[in-house]
């Protein structure tokens, strides 16, 4: 488990890569190694390995507030993101989706609010 964690940040941290793919079974159909989860579908160390990295390289829900200057820094991963700006004292949202791909340098998006 702990080999397969450090394989699995290099690859994640080239910037080469653009996904990863693992090959992997259960024990009883031969695949040995890399296990997931046992016959009873209980996480192995190398299972926990996995969703230790899934969840920390994953980009769920995030809030963020602005400054006293209406700005927000926000790193995001490669991928496309529904973006809700609320006003915080009337409440008026706006929706917008921003696409984060390779290559993609640092940009502003400006979001032009009614209060």
């Amino acid at each position: 488990a702990q080999y397969l964690e450090e394989i699995l940040r290099e690859a994640f941290s080239h910037p080469a890569v653009q996904g990863i793919i693992m090959f992997v079974g259960p024990a009883q159909a031969g695949f040995r190694g890399t296990v997931l989860a046992d016959a009873k579908f209980q996480n192995t160390p190398s299972g926990d390995v996995v969703d230790k990295l899934i969840n920390e390289w994953g980009t769920g829900p995030k809030i963020a507030i602005a400054d006293s200057k209406g700005i927000v820094d926000i790193s995001l991963h490669h991928g496309d993101y529904d973006v809700t700006v609320t006003h915080p004292l009337t409440q008026y949202s706006k929706k917008l989706n921003v696409s984060v791909r390779k290559g993609f340098s640092p940009d502003t998006i400006h979001v032009k609010m009614h209060a």
